[in-house]
């Protein structure tokens, strides 16, 4: 393989698919998909041309990837200096639940303070289903009883409301008491819950309302608005966004966000695809769906990360 393209994804002998995310006059680096590494893997050139190959299917994730620095004292290029890998993150997990997520402090039983965050959620997922599940919802909607609606909402969404940080806690209040806006709002979350499968058309709708629903609000501050009911109805399917907390958490797991501060698909779908690959990594550990993979994301990631050895040059 005689020309190498920064961004183009190769296939090595035996290190398997990679991203070339640096060239040198001397070297190439490729952050592997199956890395566990924060740093990129340097490869000699010429010796490395024999092992590469382009890449012969498409990876999404390899794709999408960014965010890579040059360490000036190691001269290799990685992740965020904060990146936690996989096994360092469920470390810290396993360091406050040792029964993974089947343990009694991280489910939980009071209802009141000290609830475990997890269990906070599922009970929000259990007060959307008595409530707005089971066609309960898109009934009162074709009855016009908004009012019945915001009630049930409102009361979900206070439930769940010391989870959010205080710049980015939902807002939905105010926007509710417009009819109009409101009925636009709960049309378009019923129908984007609707679907066995997230959909972009549904989802951008919802958007859409939700933009109606709070006008002049900061875009950023509209993805919590947008994302919050999906997650609390259909934790095994969606997935919430905080704008700040996520664009953290992407950076220091090593996930693709491909974050935009308008509420739009691709960001979106990213996060989806980062939830679901981290929740198939979690299972052995119990992980069940969303829920669980939000908690891991913020008991893993709330210290600062330990220092960690620095790797060899491969040829």
């Amino acid at each position: 393989m005689s020309s190498l393209e920064n961004g183009m994804l190769v296939q090595h002998a035996s290190l398997g698919v990679g991203k070339i995310v640096a060239l040198e006059q001397k070297a190439v680096h490729v952050f592997f998909a199956t890395s566990d590494a924060r740093f990129a893997t340097k490869l000699r050139l010429p010796m490395a041309l024999p092992l590469l190959t382009p890449a012969t299917s498409p990876n999404a994730w390899l794709s999408a990837l960014s965010g890579f620095a040059l360490d000036a004292k190691t001269g290799r290029y990685g992740r965020a200096g904060a990146w936690l890998s996989h096994a360092d993150a469920v470390a810290r997990f396993v360091e406050s639940f040792p029964q993974g997520f089947a343990d009694p402090k991280y489910v939980g039983a009071g209802k009141e303070r000290g609830e475990p965050r997890a269990s906070k959620w599922r009970r929000a997922h259990e007060m959307f289903v008595e409530t707005l599940g089971n066609g309960e919802g898109e009934r009162l909607l074709a009855a016009g009883d908004l009012g019945g609606l915001v009630e049930r909402t409102l009361r979900i969404e206070r439930h769940v409301r010391t989870l959010h940080r205080d710049t980015e806690r939902t807002s939905l209040e105010e926007g509710l008491k417009d009819p109009a806006a409101a009925h636009a709002f709960f049309a378009a979350l019923f129908e984007l819950l609707a679907t066995a499968t997230p959909e972009q058309s549904r989802f951008e709708a919802l958007a859409a309302a939700v933009a109606t629903l709070v006008p002049g609000a900061a875009q950023e501050s509209l993805w919590p608005i947008v994302t919050l009911l999906p997650f609390v109805a259909r934790p095994d399917l969606h997935m919430l966004l905080r704008p700040r907390f996520a664009c953290d958490v992407a950076q220091r797991l090593g996930l693709e966000l491909a974050y935009d501060a308008v509420p739009n698909w691709s960001t979106y779908s990213a996060l989806l695809g980062s939830a679901e690959l981290l929740l198939e990594k979690l299972r052995p550990l119990g992980a069940r769906d969303h829920v669980d993979v939000e908690a891991f994301m913020h008991v893993s990631t709330a210290k600062p990360p330990r220092p960690r050895a620095q790797p060899e040059l491969v040829t």
